[in-house]
């Protein structure tokens, strides 16, 4: 099996705070290709980490509503992707992420199952939530990306 988005951390930023509390961070990860991704971070795990260190991340993508595309095999996709436009191979419907295995974790992240995709960039979750028709593994799912935020750090 992969691994999840494995890179760079090259920004780690404090997001809303009360009372010197830091409450989510917004981060920017290098990605190994080269590419580099914001994640929001909504329960502050992210604190401890350094950035120019190397991080595995276990991400949840959120679409837009309605830009969700379902296949039950692989669809035709073209070459050149606008960067917003993602793409994942279904490898599991109902995976479950176990906090106590990881470095850190967002607790409420955690609950529930999630569907775990295969992209060109790594391993993803996105809420089954989000799909309206039954999904198999195997199967494609293209969507435009709003955000990505912060399950764990492996």
């Amino acid at each position: 099996m992969g691994f999840f988005f494995k890179g760079l951390l090259v920004e780690n930023e404090e997001g809303a705070t009360y009372e010197g509390k830091v409450y989510n961070r917004f981060l920017k990860l290098r990605l190994l290709d080269g590419q580099v991704i914001s994640v929001f971070d909504p329960c502050a795990i992210s604190t401890e980490i350094s950035v120019g260190n190397t991080y595995e991340m276990i991400l949840l993508a959120f679409p837009a509503q309605k830009s969700i595309l379902y296949s039950s095999d692989t669809l035709l996709l073209p070459s050149i992707l606008e960067t917003d436009d993602w793409y994942g191979t279904v490898i599991e419907q109902h995976w479950r992420l176990i906090k106590e295995t990881y470095r850190f974790s967002c607790s409420y992240l955690c609950d529930g199952e999630r569907i775990l995709l295969m992209t060109p960039r790594g391993q993803l979750l996105m809420s089954s939530k989000e799909i309206d028709s039954p999904i198999n593994v195997g199967g494609t799912i293209q969507w435009k990306n709003v955000r990505l935020d912060l399950c764990a750090i492996i």
